[in-house]
């Protein structure tokens, strides 16, 4: 197999709001779950996994792909959070800027309660593994989607914190751990105002 070139960690840093307010209509208390499916592994991780070679990262092909990108943009990705009665579920969504490009999580993710300081630790990512960074093959511009999930966050919950963990840094990523805070629960959910039925 052809060594994939060495391209920069696609990781969330920060950002801003994409999505405007929801406050001119009523979210519902539960979201239906984000639609998802596994990649496909093509190629195993090396049992040498070490950050500092990306030939024993392992190579995923066929992942998820939304028909377009949305959400509250941090870094290159932009997020939603779906909250259920049994799990909450934080999207990652991205545009692949090559054939080749790696992603990493990181399992001391959390969600954290602006006004209590309650910790939601991740769960795990769907269909893809944590503390190691991993490759997508497939086409420069193909947009993917990535699934975190969480415990469920009670509804008395407004404001978080986004608190990535990292991990180890290379020479063309920075791991150190990033903590977005102040987001708003109501505008990080998928759910946009009804239009006007015109008849």
């Amino acid at each position: 197999m052809k060594t994939p070139p060495k391209q920069t960690l696609c990781l969330a840093l920060s950002g801003a709001f994409l999505w405007g307010s929801c406050a001119t209509h009523r979210l519902p208390e539960y979201d239906e779950r984000p639609e998802n499916k596994p990649g496909l592994l093509v190629r195993a991780a090396s049992p040498h996994y070490t950050i500092e070679d990306d030939k024993t990262f392992p190579v995923f092909k066929d992942p998820y792909q939304p028909a377009g990108l949305r959400g509250y943009p941090i870094g290159r990705g932009l997020y939603e959070l779906y909250r259920g009665k049994d799990a909450t579920y934080l999207t990652c969504s991205y545009r692949l800027p090559e054939n080749w490009w790696f992603f990493g999580f990181y399992s001391g993710d959390m969600l954290i309660d602006r006004k209590t300081g309650d910790r939601y630790m991740m769960r795990k990512v769907e269909y893809y593994p944590t503390d190691t960074c991993f490759w997508i093959s497939g086409k420069a511009g193909m947009n993917v989607r990535f699934v975190m999930e969480f415990p469920p966050l009670p509804k008395k919950v407004k404001k978080i914190d986004y608190f990535q963990a990292g991990g180890p840094s290379r020479y063309n990523f920075d791991g150190s751990p990033k903590r977005i805070e102040n987001l708003r629960v109501k505008h990080l959910r998928p759910n946009m105002p009804a239009g006007r039925i015109i008849r």
